[in-house]
């Protein structure tokens, strides 16, 4: 019933409904009247056979009426009672003394009880005089047997009723496919509302005969043609100013002020357990080649090191790719340097390989460096350069984090599987409209002996020994137990990129949430772009069943991927997470500001709520509630907290310095 009463009924439910009771009222009416109407013909046709019968026999018997003849008048009687049709006759004298008499029962085996119950007869009883000549002998008295009333009264209203069902049902269909037929545009408009709802914006071309109909259908049309125009406008505005600001030219990768301004969001939160490794990669023969060739072979040099590079790093998670000069590339990646040898590897291979095609300073060169501590970009740089004009390496401050062999990560995460060795911290987003939180993002940090590790080499070897979904589900299960103490709060946790395609994991996910119903409610995934643009199409899919089992989907870094944002339309998703490189440098960059709005105007469109993350100061926090970020995120709302099973562990409300910020 609660559920009825969210969603409510159609209007061909509601109607079919109406059309139901008026038909089942008029059929009962109909028929409760056709049956009082032959239950009052049967009475009076009793009344006047009675009437007949006793008249006639009267006169019959009225001349023996004597002793001598009185048998006579007896076996008169007897014939016309013995036809059935009459319950008692009687003849008395004149002094009230009954001379024949004539009786049947009046048990009726072959009409149910209760109808003779609700539509009773009454046998009706008629007298007629009998005279001797003129004085007169007595009287005559008639009452009529009620079985045969009775049975021809079933009989009619049996007759009556599957009559009345067959006319009723037949024009019960006729009416059901006259409403279908009327209602289906309606219908299909109903759906076209909802796609439009869902991001999807489609023409209804079929225009329908009723008038009204055809009006909404026309008006919804315009609407959704208005939609498009203004999102691919406001599209197309967005990636022209993206491509200006943050995306090379020639390579269409990020550019210079692009990669500063990732450096900066990944820097601030850099430890000795959430290392950040860069690579270095120049052209040292890229002069040559474009003073001495020319500079479309400088291209084609470009171009084929952007090649090798994206296919060397293709299988790295989370790492970016940027062109942050003519001849030099960067590459980031969240793994320790120590994770990286294959890739290291491969690169000295393939750049040995292609010094052979005449490059007269050589191909390319490449140095890395692992940082551990918040870092000037502008000393990380120059110890990169320095190491890639000399083909070494740089790596300050080494860690030995990344010293376990493959068998041993292995083994811890089979040992995470089993233990259950889950610590959570939450941090909230802050609804700026009310000041109250939207949801709290869950970061899990996995324990092995007593010891944090780094969740990206985690999931990168998790993901090398194929148990990426295996720590999904894990991560899902140990959090139900305190989404158990907290149901009225929305958390996100943090999906990763195997799990979104894994047709297993939607299954178990789907077995999940049918025993463990409290995840159905007040829970969201977090998606980053980058996982979701590896294929659009499935990810739709995958999304459509987290939001049929309740479940919210947010895509985090958002703008990343500096690509259109067309591929929003046809996803079911509630939020879009802002990268973090976007508010960095946002007090003196204009352009990020503008690229802010435009991201709000967009996704307010699609009826998507922004959300900016990373915010460190309250300057940052008013531009941001100023250009309409609809949640924030930050240090400056409310830094990570601890979460456990202790329900009184955790305070949901704001510090009251975070809601002045926004007065």
């Amino acid at each position: 019933m609660r559920r009825l009463l969210e969603n409510g009924l159609s209007l061909k439910t509601q109607i079919i409904s109406l059309i139901l009771l008026f038909a089942v009222l008029s059929f009962c009416a109909r028929l409760v009247v056709s049956i009082n109407t032959t239950k009052e013909y049967m009475q009076d046709q009793m009344g006047s056979h009675a009437q007949d019968t006793a008249t006639s026999l009267g006169l019959s018997i009225a001349p023996y009426l004597d002793e001598t003849n009185h048998i006579i008048a007896e076996t008169m009687i007897s014939a016309i009672f013995d036809a059935g049709y009459y319950a008692s006759i009687e003849l008395k004298d004149n002094t009230g003394k009954v001379l024949i008499s004539r009786s049947n029962p009046t048990t009726i085996a072959t009409v149910p009880t209760w109808f003779m119950k609700y539509f009773p007869l009454l046998a009706p009883t008629r007298e007629s005089q009998v005279h001797n000549g003129w004085q007169y002998a007595g009287a005559i008295f008639v009452t009529s047997h009620l079985g045969v009333s009775y049975q021809k009264l079933w009989q009619h209203s049996v007759d009556n009723f599957y009559a009345t069902l067959i006319t009723l049902l037949i024009l019960l269909s006729l009416s059901i496919l006259i409403l279908q037929a009327v209602l289906k545009p309606l219908k299909k408009i109903a759906h076209q509302a909802k796609l439009v709802t869902q991001k999807q914006f489609t023409i209804c071309d079929e225009q329908p005969f009723t008038q009204e109909l055809r009006a909404v259908t026309q008006a919804t049309n315009n609407m959704v043609r208005n939609l498009q125009k203004t999102f691919a406008a406001l599209t197309q505005q967005t990636q022209r100013l993206t491509a200006q600001a943050y995306i090379d030219e020639l390579t269409k990768l990020g550019n210079r002020r692009a990669f500063e301004n990732h450096y900066l969001a990944r820097c601030r939160d850099v430890t000795i357990d959430a290392p950040l490794t860069l690579f270095l990669i120049t052209l040292p023969s890229l002069n040559y080649m474009n003073s001495t060739v020319n500079y479309q072979s400088g291209d084609c040099y470009i171009h084929e090191v952007k090649k090798l590079i994206e296919e060397t790093f293709y299988h790295v998670s989370d790492c970016k790719i940027f062109r942050i000069s003519g001849g030099s590339f960067i590459v980031t990646s969240p793994l320790e340097h120590g994770m990286l040898n294959d890739i290291k590897a491969q690169l000295i291979k393939l750049f040995s390989q292609q010094c052979k095609n005449n490059y007269q300073s050589g191909f390319a060169n490449f140095s890395f460096q692992t940082i551990y501590a918040p870092t000037e970009l502008s000393s990380v740089l120059s110890d990169l350069d320095t190491a890639a004009t000399f083909s070494t390496k740089t790596n300050n401050n080494s860690s030995d984090c990344s010293a376990y062999s493959v068998k041993q990560w292995k083994t811890i995460i089979h040992s995470i599987l089993e233990a259950g060795d889950i610590s959570y911290t939450v941090q909230p987003i802050l609804n700026t409209s009310n000041s109250q939180p939207y949801y709290f993002e869950v970061f899990a940090k996995f324990n092995n002996q007593n010891r944090a590790l780094n969740n990206s080499h985690l999931f990168a070897m998790a993901e090398r020994l194929g148990l990426t979904v295996e720590l999904d589900k894990q991560l899902i299960r140990t959090f139900t137990m305190i989404k158990t103490l907290y149901p009225e709060r929305l958390f996100a946790l943090n999906l990763s990129h195997g799990s979104i395609y894994d047709t297993d994991f939607l299954a178990w996910l789907k077995l999940y949430a049918d025993t463990n119903p409290c995840i159905k409610h007040n829970l969201l995934f977090e998606i980053s772009e980058t996982a979701l643009l590896h294929n659009v199409e499935a990810a739709a899919k995958s999304i459509c069943l987290f939001r049929s089992l309740g479940i919210s989907v947010c895509i985090e870094h958002f703008g990343t991927s500096l690509t259109s944002f067309k591929y929003l339309q046809g996803l079911d998703i509630e939020y879009v997470k802002l990268d973090g490189s976007f508010v960095q440098d946002l007090t003196d960059n204009v352009q990020s500001q503008f690229f802010i709005n435009t991201v709000n105007t967009i996704c307010h469109g699609f009826g998507i709520k922004v959300i900016s993350c990373l915010i460190e100061d309250a300057k940052t926090l008013n531009i941001l509630h100023q250009l309409g970020c609809d949640g924030l995120q930050g240090r400056a709302v409310q830094a990570p907290t601890q979460i456990t099973e202790e329900r009184a562990s955790y305070s949901f409300n704001f510090p009251p310095n975070t809601l002045n910020l926004l007065n």
